[in-house]
């Protein structure tokens, strides 16, 4: 996984620092880059900490099925989307502007939500996200009236014409974004059949490098196989291309550091002379000392201290994947523990959980 490990250095080392304005959380960045990796040599999960496949495989799942609401992942202890659903529920609801993300009151609804989520005969209603991802996958676009399923066109047309070049999926739909949590982030899935075997190239237009980028590999590489493995070929190769790679600076105060040029260009000249993976922990303990703590309700938002602790881990071997015999339609309905098996995955663990943006 030392491609993933480059991606995180190169923001840190080129990267830009910005306000982004639908989280309302400051980022360092940079726009473009690519990684490739070759599933023949071990299914892609991050070894430097430790990545629940069962999450991302999961959501994947959920995904194929073309749902909206969050409510089976909710079901199944995931709760990837929590946040997202209860931000798109004020919205939908008149709230977002009287209940303000990185509050404390934003933090005391929330658990109130998630409490009805359980709770609440509407709860349908209330985990709805709006036509995001797998929708569009399966229902999104239409054609005289009648629903488009890109899902199973890419899996008919791979088995009858294999050397095409339309196996797309997009999941952008510029009418459907208003009414959406939040606009896709992987948006573009195109498969590629080369003799017996199958590529899929992703583009991700906006790329959380810390939290969500090794679920994105992990899911799409998966991805790779079940098509795979329903077309009668084999995997071969994920290729991942990004639009904005970012990591997470999290809000003010901790992030008041960041909007001085000075510490900004300290950091990076620190950061320029590590030579050893150890000495990213001496940079963490730096920053850490020299930037504002954050406050309570908005701990763990800053991904910047997890990053360094992960660059000063190496890389260990990748595990491996092993699929049951189950129709890839049934298989979708399934818990993903019935359908997938990940052997040998011996990852570094430490307290690698970091808040997700909203």
């Amino acid at each position: 996984m030392r491609q993933y490990l480059e991606l995180l250095k190169g923001i840190l080392r080129e990267g830009d620092v910005v306000f982004e304005p639908r989280t309302k959380e400051y980022t360092i960045g940079l726009a473009g880059w690519q990684s490739i990796y070759n599933l023949e040599d071990g299914f892609p999960l991050v070894t430097t900490k430790k990545v629940n496949p069962r999450l991302p495989f999961e959501e994947l799942l959920w995904k194929l099925r073309g749902e909206r609401s969050i409510n089976s992942l909710f079901e199944r202890n995931v709760h990837i989307w929590d946040e997202n659903a209860f931000q798109h529920c004020l919205k939908e609801r008149g709230l977002e502007k009287n209940i303000l993300k990185h509050s404390k009151e934003w933090e005391r609804r929330f658990v109130d939500y998630k409490t009805r989520l359980i709770d609440d005969h509407d709860a349908e209603a209330l985990g709805d996200l709006g036509p995001v991802y797998g929708y569009q996958w399966r229902h999104g676009f239409k054609r005289n009236g009648q629903e488009i399923d890109q899902l199973k066109n890419v899996i008919d047309n791979i088995k009858k014409s294999p050397y095409s070049r339309y196996h797309l999926m997009s999941a952008w739909n510029p009418s459907d974004l208003p009414d959406s949590a939040l606009g896709p982030c992987p948006l573009l899935h195109h498969f590629h059949v080369f003799r017996d075997k199958l590529d899929l190239h992703v583009y991700q237009r906006s790329c959380d490098s810390y939290l969500g980028v090794p679920f994105n590999i992990a899911q799409d590489s998966l991805l790779n196989h079940l098509v795979a493995k329903e077309t009668g070929l084999k995997p071969r190769k994920f290729i991942h291309t990004y639009g904005n790679v970012h990591i997470y600076l999290g809000v003010p105060p901790r992030a008041n550091f960041w909007t001085d040029s000075e510490n900004v260009n300290e950091f990076k000249k620190r950061f320029s002379e590590v030579k050893d993976e150890l000495e990213y922990l001496g940079l963490r303990d730096w920053y850490l000392q020299n930037s504002p703590d954050e406050e309570e309700h908005n701990k763990s938002k800053d991904h910047v201290p997890y990053v360094l602790e992960q660059l000063s881990k190496k890389p260990k071997s990748l595990p491996n994947i092993e699929l049951k015999d189950i129709n890839f339609w049934d298989a979708i309905k399934m818990n993903v523990r019935d359908i997938v098996e990940v052997k040998d995955y011996n990852p570094h663990e430490w307290d690698a959980k970091a808040r997700m943006a909203v």
